[in-house]
């Protein structure tokens, strides 16, 4: 009956067709023909299958994972199976000192920086990350990522996993993983919105970000915008100004809110950190680090916040205003040691492949006791042009000005230009805003 209906009306609009209509219409008369086929063929087959019996038996939690992992026959599913992501990052990087200048660069008051990637002149494959994340069972998912670097040494960036059932908005995390300290502690290299790493943030936490073994509690709460809270426990890290003692020592806690004013979106947060700032002793006469031998200093505190404004336009393109300050005190013997440093961002999303920004990062308070490193104003420069063929491919040229490094005791202006690739290749989730 629904085959003759749509043929029926079919013919019927071919007697007030043209000619070059009407051969449209034989197509399509055509078409529908075929997927009239295909939807027989498939009631044909519903039809043959035995019918489904309805119980009222509650499965227990071993049979329900159970039966998640079976099929019909008896056979494995691969619903179980990890999602495998492989993401790929390197390019090109041409600098105005030599590699070995700087490899060995500063910022006063935080000491020589640590380089990931374009870490030298010329070409640098600087990682491939691969990613795997998966459900355990009703109640966990499970993720772990490694890092290959480009010199072939494998890093467990991150394995945590965090629960799927929790009652009132609770969400529990642990493993390893990065901290939700701020805008964008928690993002990967290949989330940033430039190449390197934000200063302030490289500068208080080094490339991997404030995180490592530990635990997390976030809430979201039950309000008509976005309102999340959370708490996390660390062990300490030494690098980042904390105990280095073998214990859970290193104290998180941050609130995030999102909503819309008018067409613009707005993200704000506040985020705060402490832990003991106790220092590892060293053996005078071999300069050597005393295992399990500190002196207690006192506390380190940091401080965050964050405000992000996205404004649509038209078609694909949008304006994204990103900001975050953050600020550290660190007790060291009779005085306080006192950081701080900022940035600003703005985006622009000309449409679906392209995109431009410029961003300004400046080391704006750095009081360390000692006069030789105690040296405000490290700011650096820095803007970027982007092409996405597609979702999962990048490209991206940027340019940076840099006024924050010493080479030999000297302030020295780097020039720097980065010509970097990243291809996401697998299964894997959208970036997060």
């Amino acid at each position: 009956m629904l085959k003759k209906t749509v043929l029926s009306l079919v013919c019927a609009g071919a007697l007030f067709a043209s000619d070059t209509e009407l051969e449209q219409l034989k197509k399509q008369m055509v078409q529908l023909q075929q997927q009239l086929g295909e939807m027989q063929k498939h009631i044909q087959t519903l039809e043959a299958l035995p019918p489904v019996t309805v119980t009222n038996d509650t499965l227990s939690d071993e049979e329900m994972l159970q039966k998640m992992a079976t099929k019909s026959d008896g056979g494995a599913v691969t619903s179980l199976l990890p999602d495998i992501a492989l993401i790929l990052n390197g390019g090109y990087t041409s600098r105005n000192v030599s590699n070995a200048q700087y490899a060995n660069a500063t910022i006063p008051g935080f000491g020589k920086m640590e380089i990931q990637n374009n870490a030298k002149d010329g070409f640098n494959l600087n990682y491939a990350e691969v990613a795997m994340s998966s459900t355990v069972d009703p109640y966990f998912d499970a993720s772990a990522i490694f890092h290959i670097h480009g010199d072939g040494t494998v890093e467990v960036e991150e394995a945590f996993f965090t629960t799927r059932a929790l009652d009132y908005g609770l969400r529990f995390k642990a493993g390893k993983f990065k901290s939700a300290f701020g805008r964008v502690n928690e993002k990967h290299h290949h989330a940033w919105n430039f190449e390197d790493q934000e200063l302030i943030n490289n500068a208080l936490f080094g490339p991997d970000g404030l995180g490592g073994e530990g635990a997390q509690l976030q809430w979201v709460a039950p309000t008509p915008f976005y309102l999340m809270a959370g708490v996390e426990l660390f062990d300490g890290n030494l690098n980042q100004g904390f105990s280095a003692k073998e214990s859970a020592s290193t104290a998180v806690s941050y609130v995030k809110s999102s909503t819309d004013i008018g067409n613009a979106t707005v993200l704000a947060g506040l985020s705060y950190a402490q832990g003991k700032s106790e220092v590892q002793d060293t053996n005078p006469s071999t300069n050597e680090l005393i295992p399990d031998s500190f002196t207690n200093y006192g506390q380190t505190r940091i401080y965050g916040a964050d405000l992000t404004v996205e404004y649509p336009l038209e078609g694909y393109g949008s304006l994204i205003w990103q900001n975050e300050w953050i600020r550290r005190t660190k007790d060291i013997e009779s005085m306080s040691e006192k950081q701080s440093g900022y940035y600003s961002e703005l985006m622009y999303k000309i449409n679906e492949n392209w995109a431009t920004g410029i961003r300004y990062d400046d080391i704006t308070k750095n009081r360390t006791g000692d006069p030789l490193t105690s040296v405000d104003n490290l700011h650096r420069t820095s803007a970027k042009l982007e092409y996405k063929p597609f979702e999962f491919s990048r490209f991206r040229l940027q340019y940076n000005q840099d006024h924050s490094k010493y080479i030999d005791d000297q302030e020295k202006t780097i020039h720097e230009v980065m010509l970097n690739y990243t291809l996401e290749l697998g299964a894997h989730g959208a970036h997060a805003f």
